[in-house]
């Protein structure tokens, strides 16, 4: 089995974005389950770019030529959910701190009065 470029920087990557989630889990940014939704995505991702064989019987059954492509689609659309994903959590944070600065600015009035 002769591993690509492209396979050898993937992997790295995925073991850095491991190092990244336990990094995040030590400083208490994400809990366990979180950590371990991570650490198996990334196995995963591990797994697939050494093994892409096993996704080939997915893409015939999908009409896609590679798994490559398929793997470009499907990362595609998980950016454009998170974006999406993003955006609204955003717009709550945005309404929640908009009502919370007019209610100290209320306060504020009121205290001078």
């Amino acid at each position: 089995m002769n591993i690509l470029g492209v396979q050898i920087i993937s992997i790295l990557f995925a073991i850095f974005m491991i190092y990244v989630a336990f990094l995040h889990w030590k400083r208490k940014d994400i809990n366990g389950g979180e950590m371990f939704f991570w650490f198996s995505l990334w196995l995963g991702f591990i797994i697939i770019t050494l093994f892409p064989g096993i996704l080939r019987d997915l893409t015939e059954i999908l009409f896609f030529m590679r798994v490559m492509d398929f793997l470009m689609v499907l990362a595609f659309m998980i950016l454009a959910f998170l974006g999406f994903q993003n955006y609204v959590s955003n717009k709550k944070m945005e309404k929640k701190i908009e009502e919370l600065v007019r209610k100290k600015a209320l306060e504020n009035v009121r205290s001078k009065k």
